[in-house]
């Protein structure tokens, strides 16, 4: 009943549908307002929109200068 009424009447529009309500979601409890949200998801390059999709951006490793070295152990 739900696709229906929501206007999805196929698996990718119940697909399509789902995604954007977990963006909604997103830009609602990081305190954004949802159109500049997706706007800057849509429109900025990888790097920017993951920013603005994860409050942290996920970390990166950090490249050492010297690959050959063995690793330290913790």
């Amino acid at each position: 009943m739900r696709r229906v009424i929501q206007g999805t009447r196929s698996q990718k529009g119940l697909e399509n549908h789902s995604v954007l309500r977990s963006l909604f979601e997103t830009a609602k409890r990081q305190g954004k307002k949802a159109h500049h949200f997706l706007h800057n998801l849509l429109t900025l390059n990888t790097t920017q929109a993951q920013a603005q999709l994860y409050r942290h951006p996920p970390k990166t490793k950090p490249t050492t200068p010297n690959a050959s070295a063995p690793d330290k152990p913790p």
